[in-house]
């Protein structure tokens, strides 16, 4: 087997940048409608970073963005060091790129379409790609009319991997595969992509996919960020406090228990209370709540599950 690998570090140098993906301020619009509006957001290198939002909340507008495919109306946009409109080839070389659709030339074979991104990029590792290829048990002879929408997603994976890239941007990589397509998807990408040091950055709006295999998680609501934090951050800075009372609370006894410092979230079923709060201030909460002038009968304290607290955030429900 031939190896059409040529060495990264001659080919062309490494941006120096701490951070994969760089954003300031950043606002893109489609004429009149603004998609995007003064997002901000940082990606370190070497992470797993789910991006998750609505269908319509602008991720894939990010991801062009971040490409070079979209001119942003302001802000600055750097990936891997270099600056998105000004050197999109540069960051083009160094990036893999899986879209939400899979348009190839269907009338090829894998072998050919190999051949075919071969000639089009600066470094190609075909070693690598066959690596992946045989992971997935893809059909080399086969024409691409014939793959199934989860095949060709999975042949798009390999494809973006042949230039060996530093950062692997995938954008609903997993829409359209069945449940055990999606798990092998997954499994390559935690345990052969991202052990390689390679940064994966992928938009979802499936919150176990994200919880599954990311180490940091960004929410997009309203054309901004709401969350950016590492997951075990976000599972260690909350807590749940199960409140019983003895009778129900009157309205202007939950709006001050919403009002409460600390506290992101409420919910009321009959005499029972459920407040999302903020971890290094649950102590004090308690005090504050055993004081008030309305018979708690009993007072729990709970972890907060993390698929919870993302809902809440992707519907706009934390400030």
């Amino acid at each position: 087997m031939n190896n059409f690998a040529v060495n990264a570090d001659t080919a062309f140098p490494r941006a120096d940048s701490q951070a994969a993906i760089e954003i300031d301020n950043l606002t893109v619009s489609y004429g009149s409608n603004q998609i995007l509006r003064g997002l901000n957001l940082q990606v370190p290198r070497g992470s797993i970073y789910g991006l998750l939002g609505a269908n319509g909340a602008g991720k894939t507008t990010l991801i062009k963005t971040l490409l070079g495919i979209r001119t942003p109306d302001k802000g600055h946009v750097r990936v891997l060091g270099f600056e998105a409109v000004k050197q999109r080839q540069e960051i083009s070389a160094r990036v893999g790129y899986v879209s939400e659709s899979s348009n190839f030339y269907e009338y090829l074979n894998v072998k050919e379409l190999c051949l075919l991104c071969r000639k089009t990029q600066r470094h190609w590792n075909q070693d690598k790609v066959d690596h992946y290829l045989q992971l997935f048990a893809l059909p080399g002879k086969k024409t691409l009319r014939k793959f199934s929408k989860g095949m060709k997603t999975q042949l798009a994976l390999c494809l973006s991997l042949g230039n060996e890239p530093d950062l692997l941007l995938l954008d609903e990589p997993t829409e359209g595969l069945d449940p055990l397509a999606r798990e092998v998807f997954l499994n390559i990408l935690i345990n052969e992509v991202a052990a390689s040091g390679t940064t994966i950055f992928f938009s979802s709006h499936v919150i176990p996919e994200i919880a599954a295999i990311a180490d940091h998680v960004a929410i997009v609501y309203e054309g901004k960020i709401v969350l950016s934090d590492e997951l075990d951050n976000l599972r260690s800075s909350h807590k749940i406090l199960l409140l019983a009372y003895s009778e129900k609370l009157p309205e202007q006894e939950i709006e001050a228990l919403q009002n409460l410092p600390g506290v992101l979230r409420l919910e009321q079923e009959g005499r029972h209370i459920r407040l999302r709060v903020k971890s290094d201030v649950h102590t004090v909460l308690v005090k504050s709540i055993k004081a008030r002038p309305y018979e708690l009968r009993d007072i729990e304290i709970v972890p907060a599950r993390l698929d919870h607290i993302l809902l809440d955030y992707l519907k706009g429900g934390v400030q």
